[in-house]
């Protein structure tokens, strides 16, 4: 649960807690109320359930949660309760609403010889509406007392769990919209290469006298079919990470394990970094860039140990790193063929924008550094 959740949620806890002291203490999962709506998938359904719970907890016969926004009408608990033709004055889009705790009777609940009590909810976005509760006998004082405050805690945990909807709703567009970039800016012009690379092949290969190009050129083809077959796997892989909302330091874990596999290396993470606390551009392009250190440790450096560290340091500024025990990198290891992914990496630096560095250490081995300022 993001921080700014997770201080309103307590918030809520408080003052929820608070207010039931001079009263009998209420059940737990009522003061987890925010957690749990946040935690369901369904909002109607847990809903439904924790009303169910409330009935026992006041005592009621009957809950019924009613919410009007500008689309439609939601009810939410008993059926029983509510109907249009017994003219209720809160099923209409023009309904006089209460203020949020405030309690209201229902006149033509009176004249039926029900006892009701109509308290004021919004949800925050927009929406009003009342929770309805249908008493066996005229509600005490303390029933009155606890239905304000259940519906100003309710108020707040509607407008909680809407918020952080619209946060991670606004959060899968963005992730999708990365990905779907990072296709069009490498994979598809990985693909538009092959397809030039490939015509021309074919023109080549009917010549004898060219044949040394062509095998020149069927070798370039299978490097770069590599390169886009590891670049799709990569975005797979980062895909199922970021839109199954997991964080970026479950995201380097699942890496540092599936790099263990594959190589003798032994990888030490060091993640200082708090969650959250870089937008999902940022920790995409952070990603790649770890994976392609990771794959230039493995493949070229013949290290023992890697140590991966991300922390924040006292001026503010990020600092991510990536350092091992191998046999360092030459001058011109940029200019070298197996070591492609280094200009890309560079590339997604200059996007964050971060300052990248790329050298040998003073002892043995490599490392690289990331470096930017928080926006």
């Amino acid at each position: 649960m993001p921080f700014e959740i997770s201080a309103k949620w307590n918030v809520i806890k408080s003052a929820w807690g608070r207010s039931q002291s001079e009263d009998k203490p209420q059940h737990p999962w009522l003061v987890d109320l925010p957690l749990g709506l946040l935690r369901h998938v369904n909002l109607d359904e847990a809903l439904a359930v924790w009303l169910e719970g409330l009935e026992v907890q006041l005592k009621s016969s009957g809950a019924t949660l009613m919410l009007q926004t500008e689309k439609t009408l939601t009810k939410v608990g008993r059926e029983g309760l509510c109907h249009p033709h017994l003219n209720c004055p809160y099923l209409s889009p023009q309904g006089d609403w209460p203020d949020v705790g405030e309690l209201n009777t229902c006149i033509p609940c009176i004249r039926m010889g029900k006892h009701r009590l109509a308290c004021g909810v919004r949800d925050g976005h927009g929406g009003q509406g009342v929770l309805v509760m249908e008493f066996l006998h005229s509600p005490r004082t303390a029933q009155k007392r606890q239905l304000r405050e259940v519906g100003k805690v309710l108020s707040e945990t509607l407008s909680l769990v809407l918020d952080e909807r619209q946060r991670r709703e606004a959060a899968l567009m963005e992730e999708r919209a990365l990905l779907s970039r990072e296709l069009h800016d490498s994979v598809a012009q990985e693909l538009s290469y092959l397809q030039i690379r490939m015509s021309r092949l074919a023109s080549v290969i009917e010549n004898p006298e060219q044949a040394a190009e062509a095998s020149h050129m069927l070798k370039d083809l299978r490097h770069n079919v590599q390169r886009a077959h590891r670049q799709v796997r990569e975005l797979i892989s980062l895909s199922r990470l970021t839109l199954e909302g997991r964080s970026l330091h479950m995201a380097l874990e699942a890496a540092v394990d599936e790099f263990s596999r594959q190589s003798r290396c032994v990888f030490e993470l060091d993640n200082r970094l708090p969650v959250g606390c870089m937008r999902a551009e940022t920790e995409l392009q952070v990603m790649h860039i770890l994976r392609e250190a990771l794959v230039n440790v493995v493949r070229h450096s013949h290290a023992q140990h890697v140590l991966i560290t991300l922390k924040m340091l006292k001026d503010q500024r990020f600092e991510v790193c990536v350092e091992d025990d191998g046999v360092g990198l030459s001058e011109d290891a940029e200019k070298q063929e197996g070591h492609f992914g280094l200009k890309m990496m560079r590339e997604r630096a200059n996007t964050i924008p971060a300052q990248l560095s790329i050298e040998s250490k003073a002892t043995r081995g490599t490392r690289v550094k990331l470096l930017w300022r928080a926006l």
